[in-house]
């Protein structure tokens, strides 16, 4: 048998543990004191924005050539915040998240010096903050989100096993929405939320 032309160095470098970053994003949930007490704070995102206008999320975007996802996280803070690189801390991560447009989103939590005082930016309608103590008592409802499956004609279903269980197959997502006064957090924000919220339960209300 002739010899493969694969080599083991292909395999090692299709299959290296280095970070591939693309399709990858990252975002900051920014920490501050208000008078004495931890607050959340929230972006509401420019209504001129051309993907999702109005809606509350966390500052972050996707990763410039050659940057790590920390790196993204704290830049995206500074540009949207108005803040210096050096006046975010970061204090830890959260597990990434998935979402259905195939791209990986970093989470990290961070400290800032104060609330920043940002109205009508390209980016940035304007800012408000939750109390963390507030977040941990929310109580978020949950609804389902549906996607219906519409393979491609090109799918050769006909040589395919159980093939008719994958066609306009309804996928159900269950999301949380976090009510705080007129705001709905959900969907991503929501998501990266319970997380959060989740992570502090387990250490303020662990047992003595």
């Amino acid at each position: 048998m002739d010899k493969s032309w694969i080599t083991e160095q292909h395999l090692r470098d299709s299959f290296s543990m280095e970070e591939n970053y693309e399709q990858t994003a990252a975002v900051l949930i920014p920490l501050t004191e208000v008078d004495g007490t931890w607050h959340v704070v929230f972006e509401v995102r420019a209504h001129t924005m051309r993907r999702q206008p109005g809606e509350i999320s966390f500052p972050g975007g996707r990763l410039d050539p050659g940057e790590t996802p920390v790196e993204a996280a704290v830049r995206e803070t500074s540009e949207e915040l108005l803040l210096a690189l050096e006046e975010i801390e970061v204090i830890g991560r959260l597990q990434p998240l998935a979402t259905p447009h195939r791209q990986l989103i970093y989470p990290f939590v961070g400290v800032i010096p104060r609330l920043p005082d940002v109205h009508h930016t390209d980016e940035v309608d304007h800012l408000f903050s939750v109390p963390v103590e507030t977040l941990l008592l929310l109580d978020p409802f949950h609804g389902e989100m549906e996607w219906t499956m519409n393979p491609d004609q090109n799918i050769p279903f006909e040589r395919m096993a159980n093939a008719k269980a994958y066609e306009k197959r309804v996928i159900k997502m269950r999301e949380p929405f976090y009510e705080h006064e007129d705001y709905i957090i959900w969907g991503l924000t929501g998501k990266i939320l319970t997380q959060f919220i989740k992570r502090l339960k387990e250490n303020v209300f662990k047992p003595i």
